[in-house]
C-alpha cells in the first residue's frame, strides 16, 4: 500500500511539474509542443500600408535556409531553427531565443498569392501580402408592377 501510494504522489507530482512548464511557456510568449521541445514566437508587427499586408517579424542571426515562409488557406506560417551560435557557454542570463520557432498569421480577408513577397533585412522577415482585389457584381433589380408578387 504504501508503495502505491508513493508511486501514485510520484505520478501526480510528474503531472503538476508538466501543468507548470506548460503555463510558464505560455507566459514566456512560447508554445509548448511536449514534455522536452519548446517552440517559441518571434516578435512580430502586423500592419496595413497601400492595400497590403505587412508581417514583419523579428528573427535575428538566421540564414536563408534557417526558416521556411508558407501560405495555405489563408495563414501565413513562418517556421524555422534559430541556433545558439556559443552552445558551448555558461549563460549569466539569456534572453535571446533558440531552437525552434513558429509564427502565424491569419488573414481574415482574401490576398493575391501569386503576389505575396517576403524579403530578409537586418534581422527582420517582412511578408507583403497584397489584398485580393475582388470584382463586384451589379445585379439588375426587375420591378413587377401590380398585386401578383
Amino acid at each position: 500500500m504504501h508503495e502505491n501510494r508513493n508511486r501514485i504522489y510520484g505520478d501526480f507530482d510528474k503531472m503538476l511539474n508538466e501543468f507548470d512548464r506548460f503555463f510558464d511557456s505560455l507566459a514566456a510568449g512560447g508554445r509548448y509542443l511536449g514534455s522536452n521541445h519548446h517552440t517559441w514566437t518571434p516578435p512580430t508587427d502586423v500592419y496595413e500600408s497601400g492595400g497590403k499586408v505587412v508581417v514583419r517579424i523579428e528573427i535575428a542571426g538566421m540564414r536563408q535556409e534557417d526558416f521556411d515562409v508558407s501560405f495555405d488557406n489563408g495563414l501565413l506560417t513562418v517556421s524555422g531553427t534559430r541556433r545558439d551560435p556559443a552552445d558551448k557557454v555558461a549563460y549569466h542570463r539569456l534572453e535571446i531565443s533558440y531552437g525552434d520557432f513558429l509564427t502565424q498569421v491569419h488573414m481574415p480577408w482574401p490576398v493575391d498569392e501569386d503576389m505575396i513577397e517576403a524579403k530578409y533585412d537586418k534581422g527582420f522577415l517582412f511578408v507583403t501580402l497584397p489584398r485580393q482585389r475582388i470584382e463586384q457584381t451589379r445585379i439588375p433589380v426587375t420591378v413587377i408592377e401590380g398585386d401578383d408578387a
